[in-house]
């Protein structure tokens, strides 16, 4: 009796449990999104879960975990090395630092937590900071005449140059007119006779062209008859007339009183595809590698500010999304500066870091070409080359 109304109460234990545990929510682990309403002031805190609002974390640091309580401060995580957060974020990562272009810039400020790298055109060169900076430009190194320098070259501008009012036109000696006169008349008889002969020979041309056409064939029909007289004496009669009846049709071809009798004006030129064109296909299939044995990661970062200058604006979204970075990554890196170039920058930095090996030059330039842009690619690949970034593959 003791052990059924043991098992008994087993039984009841476990129906108690099992619903107990039904009615109990299963938890969710916490994703982190965008603000609420990114125009709100009060922006310093994220939705977290649903009705659930955390505290941003401060710049230098990125979310590593949500709060559990509401409207706290979760776990932030301070940005590892060559990355960065400028601002108060709810980002789970933090952004790539950019690398200075080693051919024309030099690196002023660092990268640090909370701000990018720094980076300004060499001595003797110079980028205007409205311009997009694809290549830094080498500066005057003087005035023109009848001018002063008024500022020196600097990283952003060129040297500046105003008129000099103390400086004086240049005279002209007193026997200068009489030299030019001379000149004068030394230059107008051979241009008068270069004229005239260009005139005389476009009225020859046509019988020069005629006169030399039929001393060719001539030559040629000689040749050939000579050949085919000692090949096969038994056929040099017939092959005599063929001759002749090739000679008496390209007469009748070349001559006014042919070209009328048949009906035409003129005659058709034959044209021939040049040569290039058959090797041209060969040679946009060439693949482009680092120049001089450079690191492969380093010259891809280096060639993204082509990219940048040269694909249109209206078509760069679409670009990033084909490159398969989502809708989230390409607002956190629009969110990340106010220049539109430091924002593309960043949206190539996320796909650079996300696809390691397999970012290659060719998925960026396959993915235009796919866009129907292959002029962009053309001008691209100019650029790089240009630049000694890349060169063709032996």
């Amino acid at each position: 009796m003791g052990a059924k109304l043991l098992l008994a109460l087993c039984a009841v234990a476990s129906l108690l449990h099992g619903a107990t545990t039904a009615r109990l929510p299963q938890r969710q682990h916490p994703k982190v999104t965008a603000p609420m309403n990114p125009d709100d002031d009060d922006n310093q805190f994220y939705a977290a879960y649903e009705n659930h609002e955390c505290k941003k974390c401060p710049p230098g640091t990125f979310v590593l975990r949500p709060c559990t309580v509401p409207r706290t401060e979760g776990t932030c995580q301070p940005c590892e090395n060559n990355t960065y957060s400028k601002l108060s974020n709810s980002f789970d990562y933090c952004f790539g630092c950019r690398a200075c272009r080693s051919l024309d810039e030099v690196e002023i400020k660092k990268c640090t937590a909370t701000t990018n790298t720094k980076c300004a055109c060499m001595n003797g060169t110079f980028c205007s900071p409205d311009q997009p900076c694809e290549t830094c430009t080498k500066c005057m190194t003087s005035c023109g005449p009848g001018e002063k320098k008024v500022q020196d070259c600097t990283p952003t501008s060129d040297i500046q140059c105003v008129p000099d009012a103390t400086s004086s036109p240049p005279t002209s000696s007193p026997g200068s007119g009489d030299h030019r006169l001379a000149f004068l008349f030394l230059l107008v008889p051979p241009v008068v006779g270069l004229v005239l002969a260009v005139v005389f020979c476009r009225k020859k041309t046509t019988t020069l062209i005629n006169a030399c056409t039929g001393f060719w064939s001539c030559k040629r029909t000689q040749f050939l008859q000579y050949l085919q007289k000692r090949s096969s004496p038994e056929t040099s009669e017939e092959h005599d007339n063929m001759l002749n009846r090739q000679r008496n049709q390209r007469s009748e071809i070349l001559s006014p009183r042919g070209s009328a009798a048949n009906g035409q004006g003129r005659m058709t030129p034959l044209t021939v595809s040049p040569p290039a064109e058959e090797g041209r296909g060969h040679a946009e299939m060439r693949k482009l590698v680092p120049g001089n044995g450079r690191n492969p990661a380093e010259t891809l970062s280096q060639s993204f500010d082509a990219f940048i200058n040269k694909v249109p604006p209206k078509d760069w979204k679409r670009f990033m999304r084909l490159l398969k970075l989502t809708d989230n990554e390409i607002d956190s890196a629009e969110k990340s500066s106010q220049y539109g170039n430091e924002q593309h920058y960043q949206m190539l930095r996320t796909w650079l870091d996300k696809n390691g090996q397999a970012a290659t030059l060719s998925v960026l330039l396959d993915e235009l070409s796919g866009m129907g842009l292959k002029g962009i690619v053309e001008e691209v690949t100019s650029v790089l080359i240009a630049q000694r970034l890349y060169v063709y593959e032996e």
